[in-house]
Formats: structure tokens, sequence, C-alpha cells
């Protein structure tokens, strides 16, 4: 190990994710530390020595940063826990990434999360149009929307996990890298759940599969079958039935076809919010709401959609009225 005082930030955050983060974190979140630290991190912190770290140069990598809030909250909680490390074993003397003022929030405000998902009508008006990326794509869109699932675990579901019968899904699994071999691994939360779909969704997810089966038929042995939903179709022609990548997912084609909806601009998470949300304004229980989306806890979900609980009060005590006052 290089000596305390000439290990650089760049070298402190590899030693940490290798020692620390991947034995002691789920294999999905040791690829998004790795991800932050060797994209963002090591490029613009790390020739710094770790001991002469301050706060400042935190703070003016976040000053300097395009990227979201939410995003640079991710940030900070990896440079926190890194640091925190090196003080239990005495590289510095004291963590300074708790100096930082005004440090970015790894949940942005209520606000952030009206402004990252859609109204009901906007969802509406996106789902009219995404017919045009595809018909497994318009698949992808219609489910994320419908489940309220990751990226990565749509891009891990199977077809043995979909019911079409019974109209559900089981999401168990989500993709962790798709690079080299397909590597996955458990949901962030580690708990399978299930997850009844609109009819809607259904026949979409019925049509798919037949023109996948036709895909697979007509590549013969080119197409690597690894029973996935979602896989690659004509990427690459040495690539069919490989996974989709997620980090590809939502970029040119997402936007393209949320400007033809001509909705708000969000990202493919935001699918998710959007789910949550609308379920919990069509008064849906907070339960069912947390067990579909598979949240850890109730307040969780709560904490996070809290903007939907105004005009949830006020469905409250308009039916709360016509219980204890009816019209006659």
């Amino acid at each position: 190990m290089v000596e305390p005082a000439k290990i650089t930030m760049g070298e402190w955050l590899h030693l940490w994710l290798d020692t620390v983060v991947r034995n002691g974190k789920r294999p999905r979140t040791y690829t998004t530390y790795r991800n932050v630290i060797d994209n963002h991190l090591v490029p613009k912190l790390g020739h710094i020595r770790v001991q002469q770290l301050q706060a400042q140069h935190i703070q003016s990598y976040y000053a300097g940063s395009e990227l979201a809030s939410s995003t640079l909250g991710q940030h900070h909680a990896v440079i926190s826990a890194a640091l925190k490390a090196a003080t239990m074993q005495g590289v510095v003397p004291r963590n300074v990434a708790t100096l930082v003022i005004g440090k970015p929030r790894l949940m942005g405000s209520q606000r952030d999360i009206r402004d990252k998902c859609w109204t009901a009508a906007e969802a509406q008006r996106f789902l009219a149009v995404t017919h045009e990326a595809g018909e497994q794509m318009q698949c992808f869109y219609h489910l994320a929307l419908d489940t309220g699932a990751r990226k990565a675990e749509l891009c891990g579901l199977l077809w043995s996990e979909v019911d079409l019968d019974r109209g559900q899904v089981r999401i168990t699994q989500q993709l962790i890298s798709p690079v080299s071999l397909p590597v996955f691994g458990p949901t962030k939360g580690g708990i399978p759940r299930s997850i009844t779909l609109m009819s809607q969704t259904i026949e979409l997810l019925r049509r798919h599969k037949a023109r996948q089966a036709e895909t697979k038929l007509a590549s013969g042995r080119s197409y690597s079958d690894f029973g996935l939903v979602f896989a690659r179709d004509a990427w690459s022609a040495d690539k069919l039935g490989w996974p989709l990548s997620p980090s590809s997912i939502g970029r040119k084609g997402f936007k393209a076809l949320i400007e033809k909806a001509g909705v708000r601009q969000i990202v493919i998470h935001g699918l998710r919010h959007t789910s949550g949300s609308l379920l919990l304004m069509a008064g849906v229980s907070p339960y069912i709401v947390q067990a579909r989306l598979g949240h850890a806890s109730l307040s969780m979900t709560m904490s996070v959609y809290a903007h939907v609980l105004p005009a949830s009060q006020q469905d409250a005590a308009t039916r709360l009225s016509g219980v204890i006052y009816p019209t006659k």
C-alpha cells in the first residue's frame, strides 16, 4: 500500500472500491460505484492527495458540474463513504466531505420529484406515440409505466417470470452487466415481487413474444437465447438475443418520443416515478404501491411521493363528508 501521505484520491477510491465495496455491497452497487469513480470522481479529484483534499475541492467539483442534484448527491455519498473509511484506517484525520456547505442531496426535493414524472394526460400522450419506437420498445415503455419497475429489472426480466394467462409478472432479478457475458443479480431490495398488469400491457406482451419467436426462428444459431423478455433484435448481428443495455435505453430514442408527444422531458427512471404517483392519485392503497415498486418500507414510498398527499387529503375529506353528511 502507498504511504498515507502520498496516496491520491484516485488511488484511495479504487482501493476502497476493491477492498470494502466489492466485499460488502451487492454487485449492482459495486458496478454503480465503479462507474461513478471511473467516469466522474477520478477525472476531477483523482490527482489530489487524500491528505490534502479539502471541502472546497469537493464543492468546486459540484459547482462546475452540469449533472442533476440527485446525481451529485449520489457522488457525494460515494466520496463521503470512501473518506469515512479513510478516517477509520488512519489515512486522514477527518472526513472533509462532512464539511461541504450546501451539499447536493441524494434524493431531490418533492418539487424535484414532481418535475421528474408526468401527469396522467402526459403519460397518455407519450404512450400514444411509442409505436414509432418499434414493437419491442413500445412494450418496454408500457411495461415500465405499468409496473414502475427499474430499467435494470426490465432488462433482466425473463419470460419464465411472465404469466400472460394470469396477467402477472414476477420481478426477481436485475441486469448487472451486459458486457462480456451477461451478469444478473438480485433486485435492489433483494425481495422478489409479483405485479398484476393492465390488459393493454398484456396484449402488447403477447404480440412482442410472438414477434420475438419469429426472430429466433429466422436467426437460428446466431440468436443467443437467454430467455429474456427484452433482447437485442437488430442492434448487432453477433449479439442477437443479448440483453439490452440499461445505459443506452432512454437516450436518443426516448427523447425523440418525448418530443413527438409534446410532453415534458424526463429521464427514463421518471416512468417509475410516474407510475407510483398516478397509482396514489388514483386512490390505490400506499401499501399496494409500496409492494409494486419494491420499496423497503411504506415510509420510503410516502416520502418519495409526498407531492400526491395534498390531493389525497382532499379526496379523503370529501369521502368522509359523504359518509357523515350524506346527501338526501
